[in-house]
């Protein structure tokens, strides 16, 4: 019997895995703010999970392999780095990785419970 759903913790799992990329392209974005051409690196992961959310949508399962890997992207020449900009996606970045975090960790206080309980 599975406890946690294995595509439910895949997808978990790699959008932890976008939160730890992104936030290591955004630090690069702050440390090349002042550099004369540098391009911004971005992250993808939500927007590739457009294959997932159609199936949850529509009510049905999707499969762990199903969900995708992050794309990490250099931007097109164009606008330079805005640090506020940078400074404003780390923060949100940091909150919805802590975010992740604290689901899981009450999901598995909610199993460690189950088992205590189970061996009385």
């Amino acid at each position: 019997m599975n406890f946690i759903d294995p595509a439910t913790l895949q997808l978990v799992s790699r959008a932890l895995d976008a939160g730890a990329l992104r936030h290591q392209a955004i630090a690069q974005n702050i440390a090349n703010a002042n550099v004369a051409g540098a391009r911004a690196t971005r992250v993808q992961f939500e927007e590739l999970l457009g294959t997932v959310q159609t199936e949850v949508a529509a009510g049905r399962s999707f499969k762990a392999e199903d969900v995708p890997m992050p794309l990490v992207t250099v931007q097109a020449e164009g606008q330079p780095i805005a640090l506020d900009t940078e400074m404003a996606a780390l923060s949100s970045n940091s909150l919805q990785y802590q975010a992740l975090l604290r689901a899981v960790g009450k999901q598995l206080s909610i199993l460690g419970v189950a088992l205590q309980e189970g061996r009385r």
